[in-house]
């Protein structure tokens, strides 16, 4: 699938510049619209498609799968805006100083904001405002989904809302972003309650987000082209930002990640020529890493970074006990919180809810856990983490 990986790229560059296409007849389309789904791109390349001269290229039922995903967007966009005004007003009307981040801003700057699909809504205030916030909301008929840890979930009408205090907490590999984006509400320009974050802290944002989402699982086409429709729209100090970046550690992951940005979609500076591995691990596991990815050995590979290197066995064990500081966090153990004498009673509750709700997961990501290849793998992807400045 290398050709429409290829492919997927220029159509994606076509788009940012506004530019029409002549669509290439040789393409397998039903491959390219499974790529541009792994990487939630299928609206934004029903965009590109539509307004070629040649779109009949397009086999029809390849068509109306792009056609069906561009709709689907478009739902979504209106579901979640209607979302975003009422609780825009809501936080207004109360006085509770707020700003939106990550998609449902960078939408707007795409050059169709419907073809960029987010999953939820995210909103930032205070932490000082967390209570308020709940009790507004729920008395609006906002279902509170989740309430543990530093971000609480709404859901309305068929949309979920991520209601943060902090933007990124903890380490993303061997950087600790928590000390900076803890102040993101201080980088923030308001105009009455509601605010936007400084242009070059967002644009920090969306690296240490792409980062963070890239130690895990992967990060995909999709957050290297947020970053070129940033750079497109706003002249950014880069001064700032690399003053902010060697504060967290990502400066040299992020250089890896602008001269990929710069090579696929012409936006920015090249900083290294050396990117293919990095392109290749983009391109291999969709937009979050959901896609062909041997969890077993990302599982394998953070056990290598705490510097243990024992049986599968162990690891295991690790994984269906693990200490308060990492159970505190699940969402859904909010009975733990500020109580670790309750971590006994918390594992047992963990086992059964993964037998309840994630089995089939738990089982896909720990089956190859001690294999020779989930290791081998494991140690080629530190390494790999390693040389571009992650670990």
């Amino acid at each position: 699938m290398v050709k429409e990986a290829d492919y997927l790229i220029s159509l994606c560059k076509a788009h940012l510049d506004g530019e029409k296409v002549r669509l290439d007849e040789s393409i397998d389309y039903e491959k390219l619209f499974s790529l541009s789904t792994a990487h939630n791109l299928g609206a934004l390349i029903f965009c590109v498609i539509n307004t070629s001269e040649n779109k009949n290229a397009v086999p029809k039922e390849a068509f109306d799968k792009f056609k069906n995903a561009f709709y689907d967007a478009v739902m979504l966009y209106d579901m979640q805006g209607r979302i975003i005004e009422e609780t825009d007003r809501l936080l207004s009307e109360n006085e509770i100083k707020h700003l939106y981040f990550k998609g449902a801003e960078l939408r707007e700057y795409y050059p169709v904001p419907q073809a960029r699909v987010m999953g939820d809504v995210d909103l930032l205030f205070n932490e000082d405002d967390r209570e308020r916030v709940k009790s507004l909301l729920t008395e609006n008929g906002y279902r509170l989904v989740n309430s543990n840890g530093p971000v609480y979930d709404y859901e309305k009408d068929g949309v979920k809302i991520e209601a943060h205090t902090k933007i990124i907490s903890g380490k993303i590999g061997n950087a600790d972003a928590g000390p900076l984006m803890t102040r993101a509400m201080d980088y923030a320009v308001f105009d009455g309650m509601r605010g936007k974050l400084d242009i070059n802290f967002h644009f920090v944002y969306l690296i240490a987000h792409l980062a963070h989402h890239f130690w895990f699982y992967g990060a995909g086409i999709r957050l290297v082209f947020d970053l070129a429709v940033f750079q497109k729209r706003f002249e950014l100090d880069f001064e700032k930002i690399f003053s902010m970046l060697s504060e967290i550690k990502l400066d040299g992951f992020a250089k890896v990640i602008l001269s990929v940005c710069k090579k696929w979609f012409g936006e920015g500076n090249s900083y290294t020529d050396d990117t293919e591995d990095t392109e290749r691990f983009i391109l291999s596991y969709g937009v979050f890493g959901n896609s062909n990815r041997n969890r077993s050995a990302v599982i394998e590979r953070k056990e290598l970074e705490e510097g243990r290197s024992g049986s599968g066995l162990l690891t295991k064990l690790r994984l269906l006990f693990p200490p308060y500081e990492k159970l505190r966090d699940i969402p859904y153990i909010k009975f733990i919180e500020g109580r670790p004498y309750l971590t006994p009673l918390a594992w047992l509750y963990r086992i059964f809810y993964n037998l309840k709700y994630r089995k089939g997961f738990v089982k896909e990501a720990t089956k190859d856990i001690g294999s020779d290849e989930s290791k081998k793998e494991a140690q080629r992807e530190l390494a790999y983490f390693k040389e571009i400045g992650l670990l």
